[in-house]
């Protein structure tokens, strides 16, 4: 494969941007190509497409990978493809995080609430931290109401006051 990749002109590559990254856009060579695949006995196989992503930083790394879309444009097919690892990074906080990987089913209807509950889970967990900015939303690791729901202003009397202070006491 290399060697065909090696021989392909110049023009049949285009530079793409994948996402921004912390040093900058991260863009990448794509050449596309529609290619007939062959089953294991060989049979001719669907029509698919062959795409090569060749990255442009000073240590080149070549990636391929077949597509059934034949219709998707390089920068989509690029995206996909570089989605990838924070995909598996997403999938492996969770199942650290909500149990993902925890599942005992005797069933698929079982297995799909056991993932739909925990996706579900690990969404609302990444939208806090997105929301409150940081890790742990409280000053001892643990979110309360206020950090949830309410305001600073709102709640920064609450904290550490007498909450009945406006209460008769019984001292008094």
């Amino acid at each position: 494969m290399d060697k065909w990749v090696e021989r392909q002109p110049k023009g049949r590559w285009r530079a793409v941007t994948v996402r921004n990254g912390e040093k900058g856009p991260l863009r990448v060579k794509v050449l596309l190509a529609t290619l007939q695949t062959k089953d294991e006995e060989g049979c001719v196989g669907p029509r698919e497409r062959l795409a090569v992503f060749r990255s442009l930083e000073t240590k080149p790394q070549t990636w391929y990978t077949l597509s059934n879309e034949r219709q998707a444009k390089r920068g989509v097919l690029a995206r996909v493809h570089g989605s990838r690892h924070l995909i598996e990074e997403l999938l492996e906080q969770g199942n650290e995080e909500v149990g993902l990987d925890h599942y005992e089913v005797r069933s698929w209807a079982g297995w799909h609430h056991h993932m739909t509950l925990s996706l579900l889970a690990l969404w609302f967990l990444q939208l806090e931290k997105l929301r409150l900015g940081k890790k742990n939303a409280g000053g001892d690791g643990a979110a309360g109401a206020c950090d949830l729901h309410g305001t600073v202003a709102d709640c920064g009397s609450e904290r550490g006051a007498d909450r009945g202070r406006d209460q008769p006491h019984a001292a008094a």
